[in-house]
């Protein structure tokens, strides 16, 4: 039986022919979409998180340390306010992880919190479980454009219990792992004499513990942070003032510097409420620059290339022809 076709439908031989030098129309292509895209909840990370996101890619983890109300998470809150206005010593903001929590942070500094003054929540204390922030930056300077920050938030109660025992202190396996660690002088006190040599100690009992107990590597960058510097600037006994900080600083050199190849200090107001003319933020700029120019795990490993042993294997005869040929022999 013969096969027939409606009117309207037209046969392979009936289909117009394109002009010669005319191009094919385009094919459809299909997109797959996935079902479910997995998103950030945006929390603070935990240690497991932490070490799955540093499994994936370079990151370079900021240890913040200090005692309790010192301002540790004030100055995290400053670097991710002033992103908000644009590019921070040449980088610029490129994604976070932890965008709900620091907003959570900032929300009591901010008009709509209507305090009167502006506020940092305290950081909770849960023993020695810490918390992460995520930054991401874009910086044209470094030899890798995009940078992955953690910082830890954790309570002063932690570094409490860490300066008091080395047992405690090893509990903190992040410290082995930090790029910079930080610790923190609050001037808050410095400018009351009755506080301020207590303060100093615990500072310097902390630092302790953590090269007692062999948690601070050799090649990581130790800044002692002179924190709320606007206490220096507002107080009307500068002569004192400047004396005490010199006092300080010879006193952590000497104890210190023998051990610690990379150490220095640094001042910052993070929130600079006694003396606003320092702005917000004043000496937070300095500090990424020094975290994106100095990152310890990612330098060039020095190599000496292998003394001749007199050895006749073809891979120990290769070995002592190349270096001569390169002139490390």
């Amino acid at each position: 039986m013969p096969i027939t076709t409606s009117p309207d439908i037209k046969t392979p031989d009936q289909l117009p022919v394109p002009p010669s030098g005319a191009t094919a129309p385009p094919q459809s292509v299909a997109i797959v979409v996935p079902e479910l895209i997995t998103l950030p909840a945006g929390t603070e990370l935990d240690e497991s998180q932490a070490q799955t996101m540093a499994s994936g890619r370079p990151v370079r983890l900021i240890v913040i340390a200090g005692a309790v109300d010192c301002g540790k998470t004030t100055l995290l809150t400053s670097l991710y306010e002033l992103f908000q206005s644009g590019t921070v010593r040449g980088s610029q903001f490129a994604g976070c992880d932890t965008l709900p929590a620091f907003e959570r942070r900032c929300h009591l500094s901010r008009v709509d919190s209507e305090n009167e003054e502006p506020e940092t929540p305290r950081t909770a204390y849960d023993g020695p479980h810490p918390q992460y922030l995520h930054v991401k930056v874009q910086d044209q300077t470094a030899a890798a454009s995009h940078i992955d920050f953690l910082f830890t938030d954790v309570s002063g109660e932690m570094f409490e219990h860490a300066r008091s025992s080395t047992d405690e202190c090893k509990k903190l396996t992040f410290l082995r792992r930090a790029s910079h660690f930080l610790v923190f002088l609050d001037c808050e006190k410095a400018v009351q004499p009755l506080k301020r040599w207590g303060m100093v100690q615990e500072a310097k009992s902390l630092l302790q513990s953590c090269l007692d107990s062999d948690m601070v590597e050799s090649k990581c960058f130790v800044t002692v942070v002179w924190a709320k510097c606007d206490y220096f600037e507002a107080a009307k006994d500068k002569s004192s003032i400047n004396e005490f900080i010199r006092n300080v600083e010879e006193d952590f050199k000497a104890s210190f510097c023998d051990r610690i190849p990379n150490f220095k200090f640094h001042r910052t107001a993070a929130r600079p409420t006694r003396f606003p003319n320092l702005k917000m933020g004043y000496g937070v700029k300095e500090l990424l620059g020094d975290w994106i120019v100095n990152w310890p795990q990612g330098q060039n490993m020095r190599l000496a290339p292998p003394v001749d042993n007199g050895g006749q294997r073809e891979s120990e005869l290769f070995a002592k022809r190349h270096n001569a040929q390169s002139g490390n022999l």
